[in-house]
């Protein structure tokens, strides 16, 4: 473990990454580097069963940046995992969970969150590192509209639905809950959030351009396609499981407007609400104005131009999501309740941060 002292301490205790990781990409190296930065006095780093010949000089060149690495046999899952990791950590430890190709920024605000008892745990703004594709240029704008709007908007309504498993900060008694109960989606993160307000623990945004995470997502229809079909299957296992709002009927209340919102263009397409003139103008016209301000906030002309294309990516999002509700309904149907693994998308981006995160120099 590195014996540098961080620049945050908790009362709770010391915070520490913890990072799942399957074949990494020289990424991971970055990211134990950048928790370090953060305030992290410790990073562990669980092996889930590489079978990759560049696994093993991944790793190694991480724990020479400071991790301790947890090898295990054979590949287990995500959730797993990240339970081998848990049991690692000291009581009382404050954890920052991430994944092996995401860089975190300064962890002092949401670490005070949870200092300060304001929070157990806490959603920290994700950010997408710059992309070489057009498919990727559209999803960088879309987890912005995603943090200014959509999170922030559960985040004033106390009504978290869902949970980045990549940028998160909990505390050691939250992390029994998030962590080592056992998981019944796809999304084990979500499920976790949605037991941990059954027992009452505080969850929180966090939206702080400071503190941001910075991820690479698919850059390709394909991986967008298998992302998102993960995503919405496990959202209906949740559905299926805690029903809309785990008993809470403000989670309720905007899971369904969220839902609404996203299956209205079909609705209107249905119906024929209004003439198409007028239902191409309201949705490409919206997607051109987040494309414009979207631009403007993240310094990133280009994403003034793909604004215009939000629906196209839309469109698939709906599709996925009816059949992610379908793929869940027919697992249920089987008895297939057990977690499940899922392949990660395969990422295309290697690591050329310089020019995105001050102070990180791109691993060799």
């Amino acid at each position: 473990m590195r014996k540098t002292i961080a620049k945050c301490e908790t009362k709770s205790g010391p915070l520490i990454g913890l990072i799942s990781s399957k074949n990494p990409v020289p990424a991971l190296i970055e990211t134990v580097r950048s928790l370090f930065r953060g305030g992290c006095t410790g990073v562990i780093v669980v092996d889930d069963g590489s079978d990759d010949e560049t696994a093993r000089a991944i790793f190694d060149r991480a724990e020479e940046a400071g991790a301790q690495i947890i090898h295990l046999e054979k590949n287990v899952g995500k959730a797993k995992a990240l339970q081998a990791g848990f049991q690692a950590m000291p009581q009382g430890a404050v954890i920052v969970q991430t994944d092996d190709d995401t860089l975190a920024g300064d962890l002092t605000g949401p670490l005070n969150r949870i200092k300060s008892g304001k929070a157990d745990i806490v959603d920290i703004r994700v950010e997408v590192m710059k992309t070489r594709t057009l498919i990727g240029s559209i999803q960088e704008l879309a987890y912005w509209i995603i943090n200014t709007a959509m999170k922030r908007f559960q985040d004033w309504m106390r009504a978290r639905i869902w949970m980045s498993g990549a940028s998160v900060m909990y505390s050691y008694e939250a992390g029994k809950v998030l962590i080592m109960e056992e998981a019944f989606s796809m999304t084990e993160d979500t499920e976790g959030l949605f037991r941990a307000r059954t027992r009452g623990l505080k969850i929180r945004f966090h939206s702080s351009y400071k503190a941001k995470f910075m991820t690479m997502v698919p850059e390709d229809m394909g991986g967008v396609i298998k992302q998102w079909r993960r995503w919405t299957t496990g959202t209906g296992q949740i559905i299926g499981k805690y029903g809309l709002g785990g008993g809470n009927l403000r989670v309720a209340a905007v899971n369904l407007f969220g839902w609404g919102y996203m299956l209205f263009p079909v609705y209107q397409g249905v119906q024929g609400i209004g003439s198409p003139v007028e239902t191409c103008a309201w949705i490409f016209g919206t997607g051109a104005v987040f494309g414009i301000l979207g631009a403007i906030r993240l310094r990133r002309a280009r994403l003034a131009g793909v604004g215009v294309l939000l629906p196209v990516l839309q469109l698939v999002w709906i599709a996925m999501a009816l059949s992610g509700l379908w793929f869940a309904w027919r697992l249920s149907r089987k008895g297939s309740t057990g977690q499940l693994a899922w392949v990660s998308p395969k990422r295309t981006t290697i690591v050329e941060l310089t020019d995105q995160v001050p102070g990180v120099a791109a691993a060799k």
